[in-house]
């Protein structure tokens, strides 16, 4: 059996284990009281299944790993056995192991009561028949393999499931998996005749799945089908029942190795998951679920060791107040309450620090709850590995050792940048995230291509719109006119009034966003992700520096016209985050766009949400954020458009609180002063005066706490030459290229005042570059479009060698 982790190796270490924990469970089942009435007979139909013939999308063709001719393989093998047995002295797994021998001593027939309900299924039950079944095999058990057998054989004859229960086909794969586990772990006291009822009453539940079995229906990249229905439940059926029906095994695997392995290769590299802050995490979370499965079976790595990197997204999206970033459709601020810190995806972080031996992830999956936390304990006592927590000789210890800027490559195409890592509302440190996103996958992920938010001392620049509220969730009237939109976001509007937009067929407001592509239905594979229109940007230049780990600015560059329909010709959005390492104004974040629409008329917004009223006067915009125990604050300084043809607004407060161009689209969040909602109900909109085809926006955020007013000194002065614009913040000058183009002539340079400088400029070609005075003569080393050096005041000449 193959494991590419250290688990098992160090387990054996273990000495004087005292196992009568593990071997007195079976006698715990003697007394324990009875669940469930004794019916006559049962009452439940099984269906039988004509399987068409696999296509491509089930792996025709393809040669699949095959599982091995011995049980049990699911989840464990033989040879794991001794291992697991010691795991149940481990403190870290003193509750999971708890629960296990708890769920074991609950004496049940498996009949569920059968009294006109339309629903009955009982989580004790099923729990208690997993747990037997665990320990039988555990304990080579016959006997209670037995009482686990005909448990389950009474619970699949009685069992009700409402199909009208919100994500009903979560409870239904659920109880597929109870099936899959007592076939596997006593198969030895499985008759024949057992063995066929079991098959049976696991693939008529499965044709009750929204994946509709035995069609496998949905996307291999989105939807309900990529989470536990063929990652754990069907996965787990598949391998359970190989012997004696390998046609579900060829489907099953056929369909995850023809499309789930090709796009997780894909977008895994670039270390984030395009579902967003809530459901990337989940999703997550069953992707690791099959890795285990197969990597139990003797497959490691299915899905490729890039899937390591994926929980980097989560970590580096972290806010010091312990929720996330909000990427996507986001019910972790719904579920969770003030100061909880959040819980991602069940057991995301935990199945993936423990997987690929990684100390960081798994430390900040600890931090989120003890092991076992939740109704899937059997499976976290089964993979839990705290042998990673151990770190490993060439990897960093915590987080802190991490660089505190991290680049996403598309098909993300984004940047987090940071000031540290440090906890708490009194935190110092900053949180910026930029974003181009080269690819739209719909479904939970918004259409805000461009987009960026700040946290200091309290989320200041953010997403706006609520996923669950009182009003509805999912495809309501603020969910596809409000929430999921461009307008919901810091991004670009380009208002076209005779534009159209739809989702799924249905005409939704014009918000002057981006529009959905191909209507917002899900890419059934990587080829139609590819070729079907679903490229919403590029990044076009991105660089960190001068070191690496702890850089002093964060650059990056995209065009996003394509994420937009014909109104527009160019849009391209440079972002540079500045990290001061001042106490005061500890960073800054400079947007500068060039955007080129097909018409002059149509007009141009620059958006920055906001939880609490801003505060305009001027070319200036502050936002604070002191509610709820923060202290943070943002004041953004327009110096594109100038003053003369300058227009900021401010777009919220009651009745306006979700406005799309004077249509209020409420959604009031439930339990407001608990929950976790940002709950943001402001904007302001920069835009300009005159009508044109092009025009430039360049904004200065700085962050600061609540009650610091800076000096004239500190603020943004807007710098410009023949082919530059760009500002001087204190000692720290930013150029970027006027037209958003590279540079490749020579051009000048002049710096004037006090001290040294440290200059920025972006848009330049590749190439070493000079930078020339009459006492100067810097040569600077340029493979990602900018330079970057310090001078004294002068006048310069920069020009490419």
């Amino acid at each position: 059996m193959k494991h590419n982790f250290s688990i098992f190796a160090t387990v054996i270490l273990l000495s004087n284990v005292d196992l009568t924990t593990v071997n007195a469970a079976t006698n715990q089942l003697i007394s324990a009281p009875t669940i469930g009435a004794q019916q006559t007979s049962d009452t439940n139909q099984i269906v039988a299944i004509t399987y068409p013939p696999l296509t491509k999308r089930e792996g025709e063709g393809l040669k699949l790993p095959i599982p091995p001719a011995q049980h049990p393989r699911l989840y464990l093998r033989a040879e794991d056995i001794p291992e697991l047995k010691k795991k149940a002295t481990s403190p870290l797994l003193k509750d999971c192991w708890k629960k296990i021998v708890s769920a074991a001593a609950l004496s049940t027939d498996g009949y569920l009561p059968l009294t006109g309900e339309t629903h009955n299924n009982n989580v004790a039950v099923s729990n208690a028949i997993e747990a037997k079944a665990f320990l039988s095999v555990l304990n080579n058990d016959q006997k209670l393999g037995r009482a686990a057998i005909d448990a389950l054989l009474h619970y699949y004859g009685t069992l009700k499931i409402n199909p009208k229960r919100p994500d009903v086909t979560r409870e239904i794969g659920r109880a597929i998996v109870t099936g899959s586990m007592v076939y596997d772990w006593c198969y030895p006291v499985l008759t024949p005749a057992e063995k066929t009822i079991l098959i049976g009453r696991m693939e008529t539940l499965a044709t009750t799945m929204e994946i509709e079995w035995p069609a496998i229906k949905g996307s291999s990249l989105t939807s309900h089908t990529v989470e536990a229905q063929l990652s754990r439940d069907m996965l787990s059926l598949a391998i359970a029942t190989y012997d004696e029906k390998p046609i579900i095994y060829n489907r099953v695997v056929g369909r995850i190795f023809a499309e789930f392995v090709p796009a997780r290769a894909f977008y895994y590299p670039a270390g984030y998951h395009h579902q967003g802050s809530a459901y990337g995490a989940y999703r997550f979370n069953w992707e690791m679920y099959a890795t285990f499965i197969f990597d139990r079976m003797g497959y490691p790595n299915v899905y490729g060791r890039a899937q390591q990197k994926v929980p980097y997204y989560f970590i580096y999206s972290r806010r010091p107040d312990g929720q996330l970033l909000r990427n996507g459709d986001d019910y972790s601020e719904h579920s969770h309450t003030f100061g909880q810190w959040w819980q991602l995806g069940q057991s995301a972080l935990l199945l993936a620090g423990s997987y690929h031996n990684d100390p960081i992830v798994l430390a900040e999956a600890l931090k989120e709850r003890t092991v076992g936390d939740n109704r899937d304990y059997l499976f976290e006592f089964l993979f839990f590995n705290w042998a990673s927590l151990r770190p490993k000789a060439d990897a960093p210890v915590t987080k802190a050792s991490l660089p505190l800027t991290n680049y996403f490559a598309p098909p993300f195409g984004a940047m987090i940048a940071r000031t540290g890592w440090q906890d708490g509302l009194a935190s110092p440190s900053v949180v910026a995230e930029m974003k181009v996103q080269a690819y739209n996958f719909t479904n939970h992920q918004h259409l805000d291509a461009g987009s960026f938010q700040l946290y200091y001392k309290g989320p200041l620049a953010v997403q706006s719109g609520v996923y669950q509220g009182k009003n509805g969730t999912y495809g309501d009237e603020h969910f596809k006119n409000y929430a999921q939109r461009s307008i919901a976001h810091n991004t670009l509007l380009i208002y076209d009034p005779a534009e159209k937009f739809t989702w799924h067929k249905r005409a939704i407001r014009n918000d002057g966003g981006q529009q959905f592509p191909n209507e917002a239905h899900e890419p059934e594979n990587l080829t139609e992700l590819l070729t079907q229109g679903y490229k919403t940007g590029e990044v076009q230049a991105h660089a960190v520096g001068p070191d690496s780990l702890r850089p002093e600015f964060s650059y990056l560059k995209g065009e996003l016209s394509a994420a937009y329909s014909a109104k527009v010709k160019s849009v391209r959005r440079s972002f540079v985050f500045l990290n001061f390492n001042d106490a005061t104004i500890p960073a800054a974040l400079l947007v500068f766009d060039h955007v080129t629409a097909a018409d002059s008329t149509f007009k141009k917004y620059w958006l920055l949400h906001s939880v609490e009223e801003p505060v305009i006067k001027g070319a200036q915009a502050t936002v604070k954020r002191t509610g709820r125990g923060y202290k943070g604050k943002l004041l953004n300084t327009t110096l594109l458009p100038t003053q003369d043809n300058l227009t900021i607004e401010k777009v919220g407060g009651e009745g306006r609180e979700y406005d799309v161009f004077g249509t209020n689209y409420p959604q009031p969040v439930a339990n407001p002063s608990t929950r976790a909602a940002d709950s943001a109900a402001w904007r302001i909109q920069v835009s300009p005066k005159k009508a044109a085809r092009t025009n430039l926006f360049l904004n200065v955020m700085q962050l600061m706490d609540s009650n610091v007013t800076p000096s004239t000194a500190r603020l943004p002065q807007k710098l410009e030459t023949d082919l530059f614009t760009g500002a001087r913040l204190g000692d720290r000058i930013v150029l970027l290229s006027k037209t958003g183009t590279a540079i490749g002539i020579p051009f000048t340079l002049k710096v004037t005042g006090k001290g040294v400088f440290t200059v920025l400029i972006t848009d330049v070609q590749t190439g070493d570059w000079q930078v020339r005075s009459k006492s100067t003569n810097k040569v600077i080393k340029n493979d990602s479009q900018v330079l970057y050096f310090r001078v004294s005041a002068g006048e310069y000449t920069v020009s490419k060698k």
